[in-house]
């Protein structure tokens, strides 16, 4: 019998449990097994930072943030805080609309990002394998880490050229391949079908797979980016200012994967702040606690057991979040799904993705100090910044983002793909492409469309 008080030891021992039964099980399913779901059914794979219930660092502290100057200030990011859970509720409701035929989930692949990865896949086994009782969904651990030093300078060789990091025989295609991209390439390849890939954590993964294997292109029917800001639109929660956490903790392969040749090849759609950011601010809030979530009508042990994980290891980030926004946190990824699943509930559109860097870097020749060699602004804060937000009062909290993932809905004049300063001022590599066509999700489709994601969500959610 399930209870819905679960002591930290019996907690402790199903995370064990979880991780080792978990990986001798995933080792040992079929590649890709002809599904009993309906033709129609989406099929997914997910790319996420699942970190429900970790009070934790965020992932790959060892590459990033760094202090420029023995009198910095501690680095917000480095402390130990609640971690999201926005990546949990949504497998959570995949696996239930799974098990209701009404998606089907091909696999998980936890990556760095809100927490560090060994911690991820405990979550990850233990919500797919424990909670939702699901063996034969592979679960299998990506990137470590970003694709290169994003907070650093170019890497040199001794001759002074820089290490190329772009290319089939740059740095990152020759290093980034893991058990989870190889994987991914496995279940690609295999399918019955092409299969759509959410991508809810940073894209270090997804662009190693487009990177390396550009031939498996036809084999994906949609790539669903939680990631993206509208051009000349700021990004914030309650009136303060946030950052785009996902293309944040790689900027570099968010570079990679909208330069390479199959991105211009495959579908990829754009879940930008100015849709999934709505529900988390006051006055539209979609909030998650036992008076909104209620699991399943009749209930069983299975599903209260999760209902009640699910909601008791959200209170602390809740919490945390009211703390620094006031009111809880909404929503997210779950906007990926929804659009894998109902399309129709967003208003999505022909846009153009670019990144945009921001200046200057620390390192840089050109970032200003006084006469005694002290910094005079924050990094990535010049004045007259292109980056939205940079340069301004509110700007210095951003001065550890060197680059924004940006969208714009003017398809008359595409631009490069990589704008602003490259080379050694900005450490993501120009490629020398033209802004990627992608489709842009920028709102909800209607009231009506409002008001049944909550309604979906809700149902789902548990």
């Amino acid at each position: 019998m399930y209870s819905k008080i679960i002591s930290k030891s019996l907690l402790g021992m199903l995370f064990v449990l979880s991780l080792v039964n978990g990986l001798a099980l995933a080792s040992a399913l079929p590649k890709s097994p002809r599904s009993s779901h309906p033709e129609g059914v989406p099929l997914i794979m997910f790319s996420t930072d699942v970190a429900n219930g970790l009070i934790s660092t965020h992932g790959a502290q060892g590459s990033s943030p760094v202090s420029f100057s023995a009198t910095a200030t501690y680095q917000r990011d480095t402390a130990v805080a609640p971690q999201d859970v926005d990546d949990g509720f949504t497998l959570a409701m995949a696996l239930n609309l799974d098990a209701q035929g009404l998606v089907e989930v091909d696999s998980i692949i936890p990556t760095y990002g809100n927490a560090p990865l060994p911690e991820e896949m405990a979550v990850a086994l233990f919500l797919t394998r424990i909670m939702k009782q699901r063996p034969d969904i592979p679960v299998i651990p990506g990137a470590m880490a970003q694709a290169s030093q994003t907070l650093h300078g170019t890497s040199q060789w001794f001759s002074g050229a820089n290490v190329q990091i772009e290319g089939a025989n740059g740095s990152f295609a020759i290093s980034c391949r893991n058990s989870g991209v190889e994987m991914m390439y496995r279940r690609l390849i295999n399918s019955h079908k092409p299969i759509t890939i959410l991508a809810i954590g940073p894209l270090t993964d997804v662009a190693c797979l487009l990177t390396t294997s550009p031939e498996i292109k036809d084999k994906i029917a949609e790539i669903i980016i939680l990631a993206s800001r509208l051009e000349g639109k700021s990004v914030s929660v309650n009136g303060k200012i946030v950052n785009d956490f996902n293309f944040r903790m790689d900027p570099i392969a968010g570079a990679l994967l909208l330069g390479s040749e199959a991105a211009r090849k495959i579908p990829i759609r754009l879940i930008t702040f100015s849709l999934s950011g709505q529900t988390s601010q006051s006055g539209d809030l979609i909030e998650f606690n036992s008076s909104t979530l209620k699991g399943p009508t009749p209930a069983t042990p299975e599903s209260q057991f999760s209902l009640n994980l699910l909601l008791q290891s959200s209170v602390p980030r809740m919490q945390f979040w009211e703390s620094i926004f006031g009111t809880p946190q909404g929503p997210f990824d779950q906007y990926t799904l929804t659009a894998a699943v109902w399309p129709e509930l967003f208003n999505c559109q022909p846009a153009l993705a670019y990144i945009q860097q921001c200046p200057t870097p620390a390192w840089s020749p050109l970032y200003p100090t006084d006469s005694e060699g002290n910094p005079t602004q924050k990094p990535y804060n010049a004045p007259d910044n292109r980056c939205m937000d940079h340069g301004t009062e509110n700007g210095a909290s951003l001065s550890e983002i060197p680059a924004e993932l940006v969208v714009s809905l003017n398809l008359n004049n595409p631009g490069p793909l990589i704008r602003g300063i490259t080379g050694i001022d900005g450490n993501i590599p120009n490629l020398n492409q033209r802004a990627l066509p992608v489709t842009a999700c920028t709102d909800f489709a209607s009231p009506a469309a409002r008001q049944l994601f909550q309604e979906l969500l809700y149902k789902y959610t548990w």
